[in-house]
């Protein structure tokens, strides 16, 4: 764990210097087991997933770069916030057979569990949100067969994807809020690790904005916000109001599609340095995104946000000096946006976004290193997903 943290991205490009993981471990089990309900693309073996997630952490951290994982975060902060968060989790139901005296053995049992746990313990307890089903056991032999119980979890599920449930603008770090209901428990996972890591939240959205990490890039003098699918309108405005961009110029891009496939800004466009940018075909012609430009200006009322005018995506990063090559939606469907900037054109790319791809990088001098990640995208993400990266070192 870093002895204090830092919580800014100036620009995608800027040298990564901590980032935030998620192993997938028990509550992804459970999520593969009903994909349909959890989003993903396909069932897959959390071990196989695992495997491919260690060596992408080993990946960053031979760039010099400080990897943390949630459950590392949770177990080494603050024991009663965890204890506190565990206790929440963990309920139990009971049904109109037990006595009041035994509902009231149920509380006590309640507190003596959650005093007996460890802290990795209390951490799995907060990543699946169990549900003890209490009933009076007719078969009781004593006390301590006196009840059946039936176990129901409501697992965090997606939580390997850490950029989704927060953004890390030049400010400080925004808790968002998911469109889809199964993944909101990962709006509170992540403001607990926040929380643990000795970060305070510039926003947590409310309802009714919704706002997912996946529609935020960060480039330097500006950054893009992605608005459409699974961002609305409420929840940037709620950004621009607390002025949680960070004094910085806010392209909205305002998404005319709406589908799954292309969900977020950083599934077709991807970021590699000050002036090269990557854009899926699809996203050119006449389903090219438009751009509201909000500044940031003085007024009466403090320092606000105004929109000044609207264009399109491609003659917006014109403007910022950005050139832009396009990848095909073959490329896209296999994650070839959805990597992850290291530094300054040095891109990780999932390997099975295919060699033509990574030859054209190459060809516009991009360090491009290809991770194998095929087990992680079944769940619908790449690296870029994957990741939060909580702390980019600007560059001078």
């Amino acid at each position: 764990m870093p002895e204090s943290v830092r919580a800014s991205q100036r620009a995608e490009w800027d040298r990564a210097r901590l980032v935030l993981v998620c192993a997938p471990a028990v509550e992804t089990l459970f999520a593969t087991l009903n994909t349909d309900a959890f989003n993903f693309l396909r069932p897959f073996d959390p071990a196989r997933a695992r495997a491919q997630h260690a060596a992408l952490r080993s990946t960053l951290e031979s760039r010099a770069i400080t990897v943390v994982d949630v459950r590392e975060v949770l177990a080494a902060g603050d024991r009663a916030r965890l204890r506190d968060a565990a206790g929440r989790a963990l309920v139990y139901v009971a049904d109109e057979s037990v006595s009041p005296a035994d509902r009231e053995a149920l509380d006590r049992l309640h507190e003596r569990t959650i005093d007996a746990l460890g802290p990795g313990a209390l951490a799995d307890l907060v990543m699946l949100r169990p549900a003890v089903h209490v009933r009076t056991n007719a078969d009781a032999r004593d006390a301590t067969s006196r009840f059946s119980a039936d176990f129901e979890v409501r697992p965090a599920g997606n939580s390997y994807f850490m950029r989704d449930p927060m953004i890390t603008t030049a400010a400080g770090v925004v808790v968002g809020r998911f469109d889809l209901a199964v993944r909101r428990p990962e709006n509170d996972v992540a403001e607990l690790v926040l929380a643990q890591l000795g970060i305070t939240p510039l926003l947590r959205v409310a309802a009714p904005g919704r706002v997912e990490g996946g529609d935020f890039l960060p480039a330097g003098r500006f950054c893009l916000q992605g608005q459409g699918f699974l961002t609305n309108e409420d929840g940037v405005g709620q950004l621009l109001d607390a002025g949680a961009y960070g004094d910085v110029e806010v392209g909205v891009v305002r998404d005319p599609r709406g589908g799954m496939d292309e969900m977020h800004l950083d599934t077709y466009l991807a970021l590699y340095d000050t002036d090269l940018a990557g854009i899926c075909e699809d996203r050119t012609g006449d389903a090219e995104p438009e751009v509201d430009v909000w500044v940031p200006d003085e007024t009466r009322a403090g320092r606000r946000y105004r929109r000044t005018r609207t264009t399109t995506l491609l003659a917006y990063l014109a403007e910022h000096g950005m050139d832009v090559v396009t990848f095909t939606k073959d490329e896209q469907e296999q994650f070839a946006a959805n990597g992850l900037l290291a530094g300054p054109r040095d891109y990780l790319v999932p390997a099975q976004a295919g060699p033509a791809f990574v030859d054209r990088l190459r060809a516009r001098d991009v360090r491009v290193e290809t991770v194998d990640v095929d087990e992680l995208t079944s769940g619908y993400g790449g690296p870029h997903c994957a990741t939060q990266v909580l702390w980019r070192e600007p560059a001078r």
